[in-house]
């Protein structure tokens, strides 16, 4: 198995998500929820059905996510001026504020879990798989 990249790239993702899991927790973030305020504070207000899309989730549990990142107040959920029937997700200014410390401590956990390579592997390794998922 160690030289199946299958194996390779799953255990890493598994191991990186650790530290970061652990490190958002603390601001009481998970992973997803993470991901779906730094996609909405980065390229503005989106659908519920766009959002998941953008973080690779599944209908179901981005509804859960986005009701709980509702609920904390971080996300707010607004009709949509050009379909009525339909929302688009704003992350809020105590969602923004906390983006920013989740961000420096999602990045701290990167560098814990990219230690053990030198700062060019770091950057090589962030090419390759930007690459490898470019459509």
């Amino acid at each position: 198995l160690s030289d199946r990249l299958g194996f390779l790239l799953g255990r890493a993702h598994l191991a990186h998500r650790s530290i970061a899991g652990q490190a958002l927790a603390s601001l009481g973030l998970g992973v997803k929820e993470f991901g779906a305020l730094a996609v909405l504070v980065e390229e503005g207000p989106l659908s519920q059905q766009r959002l998941g899309e953008r973080q690779g989730v599944d209908r179901t549990t981005m509804v859960a996510v986005v009701d709980g990142l509702e609920g904390s107040g971080l996300v707010e959920r607004r009709r949509n001026p050009l379909d009525r029937r339909a929302y688009s997700l704003h992350a809020t200014p105590k969602g923004r504020r906390l983006l920013g410390q989740a961000g420096e401590a999602e990045k701290r956990a990167e560098d814990e879990f990219l230690a053990p390579l030198p700062a060019r592997d770091r950057r090589h390794l962030k090419q390759v798989l930007r690459t490898l998922i470019s459509p």
